[in-house]
């Protein structure tokens, strides 16, 4: 994320409720409760300074591709659009790797095909707007192995929950940071308390 000077912002690690990790049944918005599926990757939203402060991402944070990739979908999400990437990596099944980012704006250029590198920008975190779901804005990533048969244009999130052929990978060992879990809140405050990380021009 130093495409977004979090460097600069002293980031000491990632935060999260636990509603927030991999396969969690809970809820980390609105009043909580229980999702109706295990969650299917990870909600990126909170850090910590480097002097304990605790901030939250703005929602045109932009995304980087995590490893080099082919755009193969956009889809629609309840809170933006989805992008589902390639990658030209493959386990011993002969399954390849997928990197799936929830909740964005891609960049106008953005299509099927489009090639990524390793750390370039394709879209922001997405600044919805939901009446009475309160929610932070936040990334949602998920990483999978997916057979090379599976037609990349039926993906999406049913197929992904349902994980009949697709192998859902923990996100966090791979975010390649240090983090920290927050005691998971009964709902979210409103206002929010804390403060939102802009873009340095």
């Amino acid at each position: 994320m130093e495409c977004n000077r979090l460097r600069e912002a002293e980031l000491e690690n990632w935060l999260f409720y636990p509603g927030m990790l991999f396969d969690s049944l809970e809820k980390w918005w609105g009043n909580g409760g229980t999702r109706p599926s295990a969650h299917e990757g990870l909600d990126i939203c909170l850090y910590r300074t480097g002097n304990g402060q605790v901030r939250r991402l703005s929602p045109d944070t932009m995304i980087p591709a995590m490893y080099e990739g082919t755009v193969v979908r956009l889809d629609d999400d309840f809170l933006g659009k989805s992008v589902y990437v390639r990658h030209e990596i493959c386990d011993d099944k002969g399954r390849q790797l997928f990197t799936i980012y929830g909740h964005t704006v891609p960049a106008d250029h953005i299509r099927p095909g489009h090639a990524l590198r390793r750390g370039e920008v394709f879209a922001t975190i997405s600044a919805f707007e939901k009446e009475k779901v309160r929610i932070f804005p936040h990334l949602h990533l998920s990483v999978a192995w997916i057979s090379e048969s599976f037609p990349c244009e039926a993906l999406d999130w049913s197929v992904l929950g349902e994980r009949g052929n697709i192998e859902l990978l923990n996100p966090l060992p791979l975010t390649a940071h240090e983090y920290g879990i927050l005691e998971q809140p009964e709902y979210l405050p409103d206002p929010l308390p804390y403060p939102v990380l802009s873009k340095k021009s």
